[in-house]
């Protein structure tokens, strides 16, 4: 069985019974940490293209940023992220190399805060719906549809891909594969929606499928521009056959903020 295969076959059952089986807390731990480690790739990313942004500090405030979030709420997004937004550019001062360096620096290191950040406070806050049946099954609906549609995606694109999306920055990705994904996308949605009971409406179920069979392939290129820019093929080997943790969660991650903000928009969140 390939490596690729062999990690989701491993993974997939593991993340599925920590939603399940276990406190909303665990999952959010889980995804903390897998969020940190991603932060951590992207900044050695950087740093390897000749970035001085730092490691520690950023991390620091990813951490506290999805803490504060998670448990304050939209107050404690908003003070995390402005002390982000102050901090970072402020110890910058003290590098030696300064003023040399200090906006990319800076940037790079609020950016990797913020844009994990916010993304990884989006799945958070779906898990932490009032409703925790709810909340089970919404999570589960969100992570089933990306795996399944990013498969359909794969597969199809693989096979019969011809006209690419992004030939510069992702040569694999193609128009065919994304038609795929978004018809898997909403046939797995609509087939769980069923199994799991889910209240969503069935315009609405497709809403959702969609955004998330678009928003998926798009954080991956977003992603794939990175590693394009710091010359890298994968953000690290820590997973066989699929890179770095940066390079799974892209995906995941990216479709979280216009998911929560869509049911927001139609009131399902009390």
């Amino acid at each position: 069985m390939p490596k690729r295969e062999l990690v989701a076959l491993v993974a997939i059952p593991i993340v599925v019974a920590v939603i399940v089986l276990l406190p909303a807390w665990v999952l959010l731990v889980v995804l903390g940490a897998a969020v940190t480690v991603a932060a951590d790739e992207l900044l050695a990313m950087a740093r390897g293209a000749g970035i001085a942004c730092g490691r520690w500090l950023p991390l620091v405030c990813l951490v506290g940023l999805m803490t504060a979030s998670w448990s304050l709420g939209l107050v404690g997004f908003t003070w995390a992220a402005v002390a982000t937004v102050m901090v970072i550019p402020t110890v910058q001062l003290a590098h030696p190399d300064r003023p040399a360096g200090s906006l990319t620096g800076a940037a790079v290191g609020t950016f990797s805060v913020l844009f994990l950040g916010v993304m990884a406070v989006c799945i958070g806050w779906i898990r932490l719906w009032p409703d925790e049946g709810f909340a089970v099954r919404m999570v589960l609906l969100y992570l089933a549809t990306i795996w399944i549609g990013d498969s359909g995606a794969y597969y199809v694109g693989r096979r019969f891909g011809r006209r690419r999306m992004s030939p510069r920055i992702s040569p694999n990705k193609t128009w065919e594969g994304l038609a795929a994904g978004m018809v898997t996308a909403v046939g797995a949605a609509a087939i769980l929606k069923v199994i799991l009971g889910i209240d969503l409406r069935w315009p609405e179920l497709a809403a959702v499928a969609v955004m998330i069979a678009v928003a998926t392939p798009i954080g991956d290129l977003v992603e794939s521009q990175f590693k394009r820019d710091t010359r890298v093929k994968d953000s690290s080997g820590l997973l066989p056959g699929h890179g770095g943790l940066l390079d799974r969660t892209d995906s995941l991650l990216y479709a979280a903020p216009p998911v929560l903000a869509y049911l927001l928009l139609v009131g399902l969140v009390p």
